[in-house]
């Protein structure tokens, strides 16, 4: 066998035992693994050497080895190299054909909530933003999910610069603008109407990645089209959908 060929065929024996770490089973000895690979246990003696030094893996109590946080932080790269608008779009084209809405996603960006991907619906209607423009900070339901992942001294600063550059005032005052944000964090959705487009109701729910709220999913609609059986069923689908994603971004 060629070298080159050699060295590749270890390479790869040695991410498939990496890989025998699962959630199930995340530790492991040596002759666990040899035997979940079907190689002898010298051989896998000399995999988990070569992933010890390279400091992937490390030993535990008698001989159980056990993955390190190094392979995490792998993960965490993984994941950002994945925009969120990637693993969005196809739910986010699911829920616009079942709803037969328009649907946008919308997350803080350097503090602003701003709207970063829109899919339309085959009876598109006139909306005041676009993918990649901010939108009002202190008005909507997306905002106020957004905002919800913050901590109280983080929405006091939000709302206090918002105001000290001319944004518009929340519909209802600062108070009870925070009272919502409560509110809607313990419902885990959020409605609005007319706060930004004249005739438009919306419903939003979060998308989390772990515990983090990262994004808000929502489904804006001309309000003279709904009654109150088919905006019930606007929020449920939008709330799934904006499950499903979390549960895809957590994967």
């Amino acid at each position: 066998m060629a070298p080159s060929k050699a060295g590749a065929d270890s390479g790869r024996r040695a991410l498939e035992l990496l890989f025998a770490f699962t959630e199930q089973r995340p530790v492991a000895t040596v002759r666990q693994l040899a035997d979940e690979l079907g190689i002898p246990v010298p051989t896998a003696h000399r995999y988990v050497a070569l992933l010890r030094d390279m400091g992937l893996i490390e030993e535990g109590d008698r001989g159980h080895y056990h993955l390190t946080m190094r392979v995490a932080a792998l993960g965490r790269a993984a994941r950002r190299a994945t925009p969120l608008v990637n693993v969005a779009e196809p739910f986010m084209r699911e829920l616009s054909h079942s709803t037969q809405e328009t649907v946008i996603l919308s997350r803080l960006v350097h503090g602003l909530p701003v709207c970063i991907h829109r899919v339309e619906s085959l009876r598109p209607f006139r909306l005041s933003f676009e993918p990649g423009q901010p939108l009002p900070a202190l008005r909507g339901a997306s905002v106020r999910l957004l905002l919800g992942g913050l901590s109280a001294t983080e929405r006091l600063r939000h709302i206090d610069e918002a105001l000290a550059v001319g944004e518009l005032p929340p519909v209802n005052g600062r108070e009870a603008f925070l009272t919502e944000i409560d509110h809607a964090m313990r419902q885990g959705w959020e409605v609005s109407h007319e706060e930004i487009d004249e005739g438009v109701w919306a419903a939003s729910a979060p998308v989390r990645e772990g515990s983090q709220i990262v994004a808000a999913l929502s489904a804006p609609c001309p309000a003279f089209r709904l009654d109150e059986a088919q905006r019930a069923s606007i929020i449920d689908q939008v709330v799934k959908t904006a499950d499903r994603i979390s549960q895809a971004l957590s994967n």
